[in-house]
């Protein structure tokens, strides 16, 4: 069965998937390379010999039909899966993203907006004005090695959708990961363990270990030595990780738009 690590971009997906992959592979090797041992959905290798490449080349939406017999599929191994997703919990032309029968429960991880504004305009190259409109763009739909798509709509309905969703979930800030990654680790194991017979065992020198290990200084310093796959224009993967550089960065115009649309869940999040 599946355990979806979830988020909208840029909310700290993964920097949590390399916390969970290096305590997993007990701190051993790059910690750059153990954050592909959690696969991300949708990937080429879950539709071999499912959808023919030809047909999604001409239209793409067709590879939300395919979502769930991939997943089915993938459960025929009766193992336990956690896999990332920026996809919301959710429907496109009628199509499910997922269902209970194929999935269990989602660690989700959510960021304050107008941070994920900065950091996102960082990560694409783009300007602070676009990377907002991305923000509030409802019908994104965004691909991922040019016709495996996630549609990741806007910030506001990616946590909704997953806030909303019927599996067990663990539901983290990413400001409160930042604060206290250690008790944040130890939560995430004990979620994991609630769907494991044979569970993982929560060492707290070995939990400290991996959060040093995992740390932004550590990972920017690997990443700049090895690289990391999925850095994309000027800007380093791992650039910053602080939580309120929006505030220097942000004009007030733009900060309005973010807190003007989403004012609701903003406040229930206390971002605001």
């Amino acid at each position: 069965m599946i355990v979806w690590l979830a988020s909208y971009p840029k909310s700290g997906n993964t920097w949590i998937r390399s916390l969970i992959a290096n305590y997993l592979s007990n701190n051993e090797g790059n910690p750059l390379e153990n954050i592909y041992k959690i696969k991300s959905f949708p990937k080429p290798f879950y539709f071999k010999n499912l959808v023919k490449e030809d047909l999604i080349k001409k239209d793409p939406i067709q590879l939300f039909k395919y979502f769930i017999p991939a997943q089915k599929i993938l459960n025929k191994d009766n193992k336990f899966h956690i896999l990332k997703t920026h996809n919301v919990w959710g429907s496109i032309r009628g199509h499910e993203f997922s269902n209970k029968q194929n999935s269990v429960g989602a660690i989700y991880v959510v960021r304050d907006p107008r941070a994920i504004a900065v950091s996102q305009a960082f990560h694409q190259n783009i300007s602070f004005e676009e990377s907002v409109n991305l923000l509030l763009n409802e019908n994104r739909i965004t691909p991922d090695l040019k016709i495996y798509y996630e549609a990741r709509s806007s910030w506001g309905n990616n946590v909704i959708s997953w806030f909303n969703s019927p599996l067990s979930k663990l539901k983290i800030r990413y400001e409160d990961l930042t604060e206290d990654p250690e008790r944040h680790l130890r939560e995430i194991l004990k979620f994991l363990n609630f769907f494991l017979e044979k569970k993982i065992p929560i060492i707290d020198n070995k939990i400290k270990e991996t959060i040093k290990i995992c740390s932004f200084k550590n990972l920017s310093i690997n990443e700049r030595k090895y690289g990391f796959k999925e850095r994309m224009g000027d800007a380093y993967f791992f650039r910053k990780g602080i939580k309120d550089d929006w505030k220097t960065n942000l004009s007030l115009e733009l900060i309005k738009k973010i807190e003007q649309k989403y004012k609701k869940e903003m406040t229930q999040l206390n971002y605001l």
